[in-house]
């Protein structure tokens, strides 16, 4: 096989979606699946071209005038065609990245993936302008991979016929193992949050609108937890939250951090006993796999495929999303856990999103969806 893979996020920054499209396209690359990388909105100047082993980056400047980089990279692209003929084109997100890849799979007449990720199906599907490139790349892909089996189900009864299945996000364990001396790190930053008997709490990300941290917090008022748990906030907050934050009447104690690098987040998350994702609506994030594996236990909404990576009960705690009693009922119940039942809780949490999403099966799953397209 011979991709042509295309995003607007590459290479990555600060995790998320980015994240997950080195991951990938890395791992595509290992499995010996030649990949060119079409990153639009990359670099300065010409389109620039990083050699690596199976496959190339190819960096597309930004769009100046309006409209350029699409044919800026198809001129690219038909060139490495007419010398290797590529066997399918991928747009990793399913709207802009997603009709690009469409259109220029037409052109090629290759097959066509697109895969589904999260605000690219969640938020866009209900905006006039971008709603009409989602639809127009679900209708033509060949086939379409999900990051949550509930937008699975969503995207094939809104496109009958299609060929959709889950393609999870993986972890690589050993990527975020704790190194030696990062335990000091781990325990400066928790002496920052109160009294050895507080929980501590970790928010990680963009921590906008979908992430519903105004929820979790009233779910904690609710318990009268305020005095009994810290926030870990790790990336950006919107204006309504950091005010929410500085109000001691309706948050708890909380130190706030801008995003960090993938270096510094293990020490970050083993600062922290529970990660708390109360999301109205979600993909399979990352920060998610990477806390597990880190040994916080997971408190989310069902939201998305979180609901397929926690075991309630067993390995985190799941409530219905946008549902404050849902919410209070899981928080409070994580509180309640003592010391040991905390240890074994996120020995199985660990233990569980090891075994079950390797960065072998994020790659298997890819390849069997590009081996269905091409029937």
């Amino acid at each position: 096989m011979r991709i042509a893979w295309i995003t607007e996020r590459y290479p990555p920054v600060r995790g998320g979606m980015a994240a997950s499209c080195a991951r990938q396209v890395m791992g595509l690359r290992k499995r010996g699946v030649w990949t060119d990388v079409l990153a639009f909105g990359s670099g300065a100047g010409d389109v620039t071209v990083a050699e690596r082993e199976n496959g190339d980056d190819l960096l597309i400047p930004p769009d100046d005038p309006p409209g350029s980089m699409p044919n800026i990279a198809w001129a690219q692209l038909r060139e490495r065609h007419a010398r290797h003929p590529y066997t399918h084109t991928v747009g990793f997100g399913a709207s802009w990245s997603g009709f690009v890849a469409t259109s220029f799979a037409r052109w090629l007449g290759v097959p066509s993936i697109v895969l589904v990720r999260g605000n690219d199906f969640d938020r866009d599907w209900f905006l006039p302008r971008h709603g009409e490139g989602l639809r127009t790349a679900l209708a033509a892909a060949s086939a379409i991979g999900s990051v949550s089996p509930e937008k699975a189900e969503r995207i094939q009864r809104s496109f009958p016929g299609r060929i959709v299945r889950w393609t999870p996000n993986g972890i690589d364990a050993e990527r975020w193992a704790l190194l030696p001396g990062e335990e000091k790190r781990r325990d400066e930053v928790r002496s920052l949050l109160g009294t050895p008997e507080r929980r501590v709490a970790g928010l990680f990300g963009e921590l906008k609108f979908k992430k519903r941290i105004p929820l979790l917090l009233e779910a904690i008022r609710d318990r009268r937890l305020l005095d009994s748990i810290s926030l870990l906030a790790v990336g950006e907050l919107d204006e309504e939250t950091s005010a929410l934050l500085d109000d001691p009447a309706t948050a708890p104690l909380s130190v706030r951090m801008p995003f960090r690098s993938p270096d510094e987040l293990p020490a970050l998350y083993a600062a922290c006993d529970f990660v708390a994702l109360p999301s109205a609506f979600e993909g399979m994030p990352n920060v998610l796999l990477e806390a597990m594996v880190c040994g916080a236990i997971p408190i989310v909404s069902d939201a998305g495929a979180m609901s397929n990576v926690v075991i309630d009960r067993e390995t985190g705690f799941v409530f219905r999303a946008e549902n404050r009693d849902s919410a209070a009922g899981a928080v409070s119940a994580a509180m309640a856990l003592d010391a040991d039942q905390r240890a074994t809780m996120s020995k199985r949490a660990r233990e569980h999103v090891i075994r079950e999403f390797p960065p072998e099966r994020e790659v298997s799953a890819i390849v069997e969806l590009l081996a269905l397209a091409a029937r």
